[in-house]
């Protein structure tokens, strides 16, 4: 009896494996230069399967030379609708030995088909108070 009941969770959990989990996509930007130094680099993603029942936006930055000062903002957008979870991270500066990731915000994953985009604006501050700004956004994330 013991030995039928290991064969048949051992069954179960290789069933559980090969069936496919719906809750578990994700999308990505490409690596997009920056704007002020296009040897740094954003990299923006957004999935379901970090926390459950939400929506996580998260972004990554780099150099591969030089630096680079900015402030960058991050939200989420679901079906053409702005700004849910909008957080900043202040003023960063980056360069090749030290880059700066896991800045990420969430918002619930409301019911039904959504189209979640991850979005990213970066701001670059300037002395004569003429700041640039660029925007990074993953495709759409549909759940």
């Amino acid at each position: 009896m013991k030995r039928l009941a290991i064969a048949g969770a051992a069954a179960l959990g290789v069933l559980a494996l090969a069936t496919p989990n719906a809750s578990a996509t994700s999308k990505q930007s490409d690596y997009v230069k920056m704007k002020v130094n296009p040897n740094c680099w954003i990299k923006v993603y957004v999935d379901d399967h970090q926390y459950s029942g939400k929506i996580r936006a998260q972004a990554s930055f780099g150099c591969d030379k030089g630096d680079n000062l900015f402030t960058p903002y991050i939200s989420i957008d679901r079906d053409s609708t702005y700004g849910h979870g909008k957080k900043s991270a202040g003023l960063k500066v980056i360069n090749k030995d030290k880059g700066f990731g896991g800045f990420e915000t969430t918002t619930a994953d409301k019911s039904g088909t959504q189209c979640y985009k991850a979005v990213v604006l970066v701001v670059y501050p300037d002395p004569a108070d003429v700041n640039e700004g660029q925007t990074v956004k993953t495709p759409c994330l549909n759940t």
